[in-house]
């Protein structure tokens, strides 16, 4: 059972982070917008927890990276619009 629970939170956060890369693709969202930055640290943060799960560090390591990326960018966002 929890072989398909941790295949369900990466396959979960692959849509968000592919949805997010979408979005802003086809300019319906911002890169510097909440709801990009948003689906990103989520789908990314699922992505290194499935990766982590699996042992397939260059994945997590990946996935970690670009949520370090997208949470510093959020931040960043936040303090301009403050």
């Amino acid at each position: 059972m929890r072989k398909y629970i941790l295949e369900g939170i990466g396959w979960v956060g692959a849509v968000f982070a592919l949805l997010a890369f979408s979005l802003n693709s086809l300019n319906f969202i911002s890169s510097q917008s909440f709801q990009y930055l948003g689906m990103q640290i989520f789908g990314c943060s699922l992505m290194a927890l499935y990766a982590a799960s699996k042992k397939a560090h260059a994945s997590w390591v990946l996935n970690a990276i670009f949520l370090l990326i997208a949470v510093i960018a959020l931040v960043r966002v936040y303090i301009v619009q403050s």
